[in-house]
């Protein structure tokens, strides 16, 4: 007879296994032009905590989620940024970084309306959030943005060379942003929250957890709930319910396979978006829903696009086609969480 304790060890060898045979690892070696390894360059994958750096060889050895669509970056100062997707595991591969030909230069707009610390402070409020957890975020190094204004398109944008670094106390978290693209378009000559007609911020991100103490990880939930990571992964498993999301029109609940067909595919479910507009609409949308969640706050979803794919994570493809307004899209880089968030 086999005892409890034994049981209970054969369980965990079973499990153990069955863990380090989904545990997959990517190897890879950084070098620049002339085959030098770069040491210290940084390997993750965007939007995650899972990520590591290359040794004094330039090697890297990185743990690959399963089921995931996210990229994987490789970036070094003073270098172009590497994009990999859909790699073969059982390769190993040697990445040569491209060395930045030219600097960029900060630039410096004459007869300006505003002073640095005016669209710095405009900066954070569009790009950090206006939430408790974006107003805790602080970035340690701002001297390293560029900012310029076009007085005449009315247009505000912003840049950095080095990945900003941004200290988020609220959440317990260190996010490196490589920022590559931020744009704020309004309404007149004005930075003012007030007169934003628009605003959009690109790039990749990497996770470092500094405070796993008890209230952190519970602004963490509270963080998750309502987000735009727990409605793509509520949407990818079907799962619509008072307590949580449901779409609305005019004040009615809607059924969501009137919106959504949603199958299996490699790497996370399919959706294809049903189109909803009239056949002589000259709109170029293909569908536009409101969606509540738990019957108090609401988010309008506008699809450029009539299908993506989301993955366990929660992240999605043609994610430059969906946009976002009220409370999803309210919500900017202070309440983002790791992707890999309860996978951890």
């Amino acid at each position: 007879m086999i005892s409890k304790y034994l049981r209970y060890k054969v369980l965990f060898f079973i499990l153990f296994i069955g863990l380090q045979m989904k545990a997959q690892k990517f190897v890879g070696f950084v070098v620049d032009n002339e085959n030098t390894p770069l040491v210290g360059a940084s390997v993750y994958f965007d939007g995650t905590s899972i990520g590591t750096s290359t040794d004094y060889d330039g090697n890297f050895q990185i743990i690959v989620p399963s089921e995931t669509t996210a990229t994987l970056v490789i970036s070094y100062v003073g270098y172009e940024k590497f994009y990999l997707k859909n790699f073969d595991l059982s390769k190993i591969y040697t990445i040569k970084l491209v060395e930045i030909s030219e600097k960029l230069n900060e630039i410096i707009v004459t007869n300006s309306s505003f002073t640095r610390k005016e669209m710095q402070r405009t900066f954070n409020t569009l790009f950090l959030g206006n939430t408790e957890a974006g107003k805790a975020c602080k970035i340690e190094n701002e001297s390293d943005l560029y900012f310029s204004y076009n007085e005449e398109d009315f247009i505000f944008k912003a840049w950095s060379e080095k990945p900003l670094v941004i200290q988020n106390s609220h959440l317990g978290y260190k996010v490196y942003f490589d920022l590559t693209n931020f744009e704020a378009k309004f309404n007149r000559n004005s930075i003012s929250s007030e007169d934003l007609y628009s605003s959009i911020y690109i790039g990749t991100s990497r996770f470092e957890e500094i405070d796993n103490r008890r209230k952190r990880k519970k602004n963490r939930e509270k963080a998750y709930e309502g987000s735009l990571m727990q409605f793509m992964r509520n949407l990818a498993s079907n799962k619509w319910t008072s307590e949580c999301f449901l779409i609305a029109k005019n004040g009615y609940i809607s059924n969501s396979s009137d919106y959504f067909n949603v199958s299996d595919t490699i790497g996370g479910k399919f959706v294809e978006v049903i189109p909803h507009k009239k056949a002589n609409e000259s709109i170029d949308f293909v569908s536009e829903i409101m969606v509540s969640y738990q019957l108090k706050v609401f988010s309008k979803i506008i699809f450029h696009t009539d299908h993506f794919v989301i993955d366990r994570f929660g992240l999605f493809s043609n994610y430059d086609k969906i946009y976002f307004a009220g409370e999803l899209g309210n919500r900017k880089i202070g309440d983002m969480l790791p992707s890999n968030y309860g996978f951890e």
